[in-house]
């Protein structure tokens, strides 16, 4: 059986991000490279993005979302997550302290009274394990909550 603990692993060990695809509005996808922090007190993920960028507009539009951590021969991970956009100020200032994300956020976003800042929190729906051998069924992961 998977667990959290195994996915933040295997994720973590690949990448410290990975492709999110989103979808626009006129239901176009879109993706692009994210950085993903894992969450060690709850199950679920974090990325940042520009408040005006196409990915915020699309997440806005629609909370569903996918992840691709690049490929290896023995281990393909995807995943399909639920975004919560943080808009509150306290939140976003925790967040920042916290220290949530895997590189430095002052580097991209100056710091978290940046209005443009806006933090991603992605819940998993399902993870998906490929680990290589075509033949077998991928192993997946599906949150008890």
């Amino acid at each position: 059986m998977l667990d959290w603990n195994t996915v933040r692993t295997a994720c973590t060990s690949i990448a410290d991000g990975a492709y999110l695809a989103t979808t626009r509005h006129d239901g176009h996808p879109h993706v692009a490279w994210v950085g993903i922090g894992f969450d060690t007190s709850a199950e679920t993920m974090w990325t940042a993005t520009y408040r005006s960028s196409q990915k915020a507009k699309n997440l806005r539009h629609d909370h569903r979302a996918a992840l691709h951590w690049p490929e290896r021969p023995d281990q393909l991970i995807f995943m399909r997550a639920v975004a919560r956009l943080v808009d509150d100020a306290d939140e976003r200032q925790g967040l920042w302290d916290r220290t949530v994300l895997p590189y430095d956020q002052a580097r991209f976003y100056g710091s978290a009274d940046n209005p443009e800042l806006l933090f991603v929190e992605l819940t998993p729906v399902v993870v998906s394990f490929h680990d290589g051998d075509p033949t077998q069924p991928p192993r997946r992961y599906i949150p008890t909550t």
